[in-house]
């Protein structure tokens, strides 16, 4: 790929962070490594993400053949599925995501890092991609403080065929209720403290039956970097 803006290096890593390393596009290719194929769902992944400049990404990776754009079945939209090219990235995004578990905890739970609806959206994909469907409609309402009151609350409604994730109440009757302060919800989420310790000690809350509280346990799959959270010690904040 060739442009006016690149490095000028023979370097294969120069040349590899002309395609890659540009704004946003790690986080596109993330989106579509988890599954992502349709804009909508790759737009939910990057929520502050201009559409044009979403547009542009991925014109810039189909035109470096990592993805390729097909019409959809339904004749709406378009699909985009990562080439075998794009594929061979997912250790090197992996890697990045484990060098940051390991050595920039700190900065991932800075407070304007913590963003609810990404929290939210990757939850829902962890849920879906784990099975964690059921035949009868369930809903799980989450409370996160430390946020401000547009962003605080979201339901996630269960289906036989999907998982719904819902900023405004979708009339349906709750079945649990899950309460807690952003950042310890996700440093729960990327394994930086232990889901049992927060519930213990309050800073995860579960409200419902008990059948229903058990459950969370099974279908509350962490993120996929949870293993690479190793035994560093939790920030003091964090208490």
């Amino acid at each position: 790929m060739t442009t006016s803006s690149g490095y000028g290096q023979y370097c294969p890593i120069a040349v590899t962070a002309e395609i890659v390393a540009e704004r946003w596009t790690p986080l596109v290719l993330r989106a579509l490594c988890m599954g992502a194929t349709r804009y909508s769902e790759i737009r939910e992944s990057v929520p502050r993400m201009s559409t044009a400049l979403l547009a542009r990404r991925l014109d810039e990776l189909e035109h470096a053949q990592i993805i390729t754009r097909e019409k959809a079945a339904s004749g709406h939209g378009h699909v985009y599925r990562l080439t075998p090219a794009g594929e061979a990235l997912f250790p090197v995004l992996e890697q990045m995501g484990v060098w940051a578990q390991q050595w920039l905890r700190h900065e991932i739970t800075r407070p304007e890092n913590l963003n609810p609806y990404l929290l939210m959206w990757e939850i829902r994909r962890h849920v879906r991609d784990s099975q964690g469907l059921q035949d009868d409609r369930k809903v799980v309402y989450f409370r996160l403080d430390g946020v401000t009151a547009s962003k605080r609350q979201y339901w996630l409604v269960f289906e036989s065929d999907d998982i719904d994730i819902c900023t405004r109440d979708p009339g349906f009757d709750v079945d649990l209720w899950v309460s807690g302060h952003i950042r310890h919800v996700v440093e729960v989420w990327l394994g930086h403290i232990g889901l049992e310790a927060a519930l213990e000690d309050g800073r995860l809350h579960l409200d419902g039956p008990t059948a229903e509280r058990r459950r969370f346990r099974d279908w509350f799959v962490l993120s996929h970097f949870a293993t690479a959270s190793g035994s560093a010690p939790e920030s003091p904040a964090s208490g």
